[in-house]
């Protein structure tokens, strides 16, 4: 590959990141969105419905990666080095899509619970800060991707699975001490933690393709 060819795979890898990173801004902008209306009850209906909008959105960004990606494999014939860094902005992809996809969950899920009468744990909300925060790690990870940085995102999952255990009793606590008429919508509540606890997961696994990509090697 000469160095007019290399310049513009260069520029190609750039924009193929550019487009990864145009997805990622979406669904940490669907997460915000998911966390202000858990925080403002009287918002839940209203900011469900964007998040669900937006959602279609990051859908449409996933393929678009895809096709790219898959474009530059084909039609330059990428090195081991660059081959992993196209593969992982894919595979990438596919994490923040499916990041988004428990997020707009949770909105769903909100849209059934009553929580203007039900007490919503603070634990849930510290679930959604964590990985959240999770999220943004990984984003920032996989943007410093090309420029060989390792990263450490995988180790902040122990604290989202901690609260999600310690969540989980505090719904059962609820649950039993509840009137008949809000067991439905407390039980509900196990389905947000566990969304909060899978997003986590997939932001994790965006830090462990990160490094395998700038390392060549599965840790």
């Amino acid at each position: 590959m000469n160095s007019t060819a290399r310049t513009t795979f260069q520029d190609e890898l750039v924009n193929l990141q550019s487009l990864v990173l145009d997805l990622g801004q979406k669904v940490k902008d669907n997460g915000e969105l998911l966390l202000q209306s858990l925080k403002n009850k009287e918002t839940i209906s209203e900011l469900s419905q964007q998040i669900k909008e937006k959602d279609k959105q990051i859908d449409n960004a996933r393929w678009q990666v895809h096709d790219f990606g898959d474009q530059l494999i084909v039609l330059q014939q990428p090195v081991a080095k660059d081959f992993r860094q196209i593969i992982t902005s894919i595979q990438v992809t596919d994490n923040l899509e499916r990041i988004g996809d428990h997020f707009k969950k949770v909105a769903k899920l909100s849209d059934k619970i009553s929580l203007a009468e039900v007490e919503l744990p603070e634990e849930i909300i510290e679930m959604a800060n964590s990985a959240l925060k999770m999220l943004t790690e990984a984003i920032t990870a996989y943007s410093e991707m090309f420029k060989g940085k390792e990263n450490k995102v995988a180790l902040l999952d122990d604290h989202v699975d901690y609260l999600y255990k310690q969540t989980v009793k505090k719904i059962v606590l609820l649950i039993k001490n509840a009137p008949e008429d809000k067991i439905d919508s407390l039980s509900k509540l196990f389905f947000v933690v566990q969304n909060f606890e899978r997003a986590a997961d997939h932001a994790a696994k965006i830090g462990q393709l990160v490094n395998f990509a700038v390392t060549g090697e599965r840790k």
